[in-house]
């Protein structure tokens, strides 16, 4: 009655068996179960609790207990039961796959793995443990062996869902887009709108450079889910890059009347309209939503329109609102950006040092607090900045199979022309007057994209191998021989193209390789046009936040840097026909 949904009509008879069973271990479960089932949370709680006191060794009531509890986001304890479980019954695979996938979700990547080993072994004919299994390698970027767990899942099983959909977004992280799109088709014949695999089916179509099928397939993924907010940001990017600004942000305004009013949609449809600039439509969008005034996401976003419109101080009133409402991520950054903006440098120093005690490795936070530092004429910008003496230019060397790295250059350039198709620059990047590739670049299965890899990872373990170890310093205590790409793009530039100052927030070493760069002596070309800047913040804060180190690239040279450096570049000139064509990368510590 309980797995068919009747559990309030099995409650009286269980009422009636723990009356005659007070004590009964059974019964108490049952009865925990069921509560649970009406959603009586506490009564729940203490009755799974007491089934265990009465006996504790029931790995059942453990697992069950597990469950609940992770529901509650009680990790801690969920943890601490899933592994009670799997003590008293060490063939208990449902609890070590549970076990597994908390791991997972927790992000502790080989101890999830050694647990859903277990399980598998445990049901070697189950295709969902070996899914798990691909799920696990490919968020841990052992992008081949995810190819073979999902493949023994799809032998066990070949109409799982599970194994055909992992194993095509795992062919999507490997840059090998057609196997990938025929999995993602084959996943809808099975489930026609399945939501996850229409929107990757439209990724992968974006990376395929089709840009109207991937409208297509956004717009049935929106006509059968219209409340896919990600979908929609898509959609309008896709417009917008393609220079089709007659459909930029229309599909928000053809939902469904009683579908208008998804707090979601309205954030994502206001995010991409103050992202284009069109800050006036931004506020028309935000001053027709109700309860503007007291919904959090809604004052953060009008935070935003007046920043954006110059009124600072309505805007850090409206922040101070939003993040003594809810003090997380993205409002803390914002709130302690406008703080820098009207020169609150004491207080901004304060929060920032208690936000990077939750997040230690977030490189925006540690740029924030390095302009709180720099403008409080700190020593301790000193040490985190260190005179700029980690940022540092490279030639990279001449890739096998190359008489001559110009050689290689002009092979890579051309390469690289083929997938700069779009038109306008990304709406949340740092580009201005160019356009980016989408996808990850070094993840794409060709021939000269692994040469320039390689030859790029002999230039940053000699990098790596001359910075010194400092256990508290977001560079230096990170230090690691091991390391993977975490992310990879293209930019081209054009006339008038630079990148604003910015920081690469989930790195560790970040990057800017050129293979193409205007040349350095033009009459129509300024001397530092198109050079890269580093230490200055894009707050506008005057004459003290100068720029500290100014670069000057040539094809084929490599600048590596700390991720939570401040850098842009300086802008060509608007008339300028010159390209400048870089492929820049994150690096992060790899456990691998």
């Amino acid at each position: 009655m309980i797995e068919s949904g009747k559990a309030r009509k099995a409650l009286p008879a269980i009422l009636k068996l723990k009356e005659q069973f007070p004590n009964e271990p059974n019964i108490l479960h049952l009865a925990a179960i069921t509560y649970e089932s009406l959603n009586n949370k506490s009564k729940a709680k203490e009755l799974f609790i007491k089934s265990l006191q009465v006996k504790s060794d029931q790995p059942s009531v453990h697992n069950n207990l597990a469950n609940f509890l992770k529901k509650q986001k009680q990790i801690e304890a969920a943890r601490h039961h899933y592994e009670k479980a799997v003590h008293f019954n060490s063939k208990f695979a449902e609890a070590w796959r549970n076990l597994a996938i908390l791991e997972y979700e927790e992000s502790n990547l080989n101890v999830a793995y050694e647990h859903a080993i277990k399980a598998a072994n445990l049901t070697p004919t189950l295709s969902s443990a070996f899914s798990l299994l691909g799920n696990i390698c490919r968020k841990n970027d052992q992008l081949s062996k995810a190819i073979d767990f999902f493949q023994k899942a799809r032998d066990k099983d070949p109409k799982s869902l599970k194994a055909i959909y992992g194993l095509a977004i795992t062919y999507s992280d490997l840059e090998e887009p057609e196997k990938a799109l025929t999995l993602f088709e084959g996943a809808l014949v099975l489930a026609p709108t399945m939501s996850e695999a229409l929107y990757s089916k439209a990724l992968t179509e974006l990376n395929l450079g089709r840009h109207n099928q991937a409208l297509e397939t956004l717009e049935k993924l929106i006509e059968s889910n219209p409340l896919h907010a990600e979908a929609h940001k898509t959609l309008n990017e896709v417009y917008w890059q393609l220079g089709n600004k007659t459909l930029f942000c229309k599909s928000y305004l053809k939902l469904p009347r009683g579908k208008r009013d998804n707090r979601e949609i309205t954030t994502a449809h206001i995010e991409s309209l103050i992202a284009a600039g069109l800050i006036e439509d931004a506020q028309s969008v935000l001053d027709g939503w109700p309860n503007s005034s007291t919904n959090l996401e809604l004052i953060f976003l009008r935070a935003k329109i007046e920043e954006e419109k110059g009124d600072l101080a309505k805007a850090l009133r409206l922040y101070e609102t939003a993040f003594s409402m809810q003090p997380d991520s993205s409002v803390t950054k914002q709130y302690l950006t406008a703080l820098i903006k009207v020169h609150e440098y004491e207080r901004a120093d304060k929060l920032v040092n208690q936000a990077l005690k939750y997040t230690p490795n977030d490189q925006l936070l540690w740029a924030i607090q390095g302009t709180c530092w720099k403008m409080l004429e700190d020593q301790r910008y000193l040490w985190l900045s260190a005179n700029g003496n980690y940022i540092r230019k490279f030639v990279i060397p001449t890739p096998k199979g190359f008489p001559r790295l110009d050689d290689f250059l002009l092979s890579l350039k051309k390469e690289l022309l083929e997938m700069h198709k779009l038109k306008e620059r990304p709406l949340f990047q740092s580009v201005r007057s160019g356009v980016q590739t989408p996808g990850r670049l070094f993840h794409k299965n060709q021939p000269i994209i692994h040469s320039l890899k390689e030859s790029l990872r002999e230039v940053i373990a000699e990098y790596i191998s001359n910075i010194p170890r400092d256990t508290v310093h977001p560079l230096l205590g990170r230090k690691s021989t091991n390391f993977k790409f975490s992310g990879s793009w293209s930019v081209m530039l054009k006339g008038s193209g630079h990148h604003i100052s910015h920081v690469h927030p989930l790195g560790w070493i970040s990057s800017a390789f050129y293979v193409e760069t205007p040349p350095t002596e033009s009459e129509y070309l300024p001397s530092n046009a198109g050079d890269i800047y580093f230490g200055r913040s894009p707050y506008q804060l005057g004459d003290k936040d100068f720029i500290e180190k100014q670069i000057t690239p040539t094809k084929g040279s490599l600048v590596l840097f700390p991720s939570h450096t401040w850098h842009g570049t300086i802008p060509l000139p608007n008339e300028s026909k010159h390209l400048r064509i870089t492929t820049p990368f994150d690096v992060v510590p790899s456990n691998i």
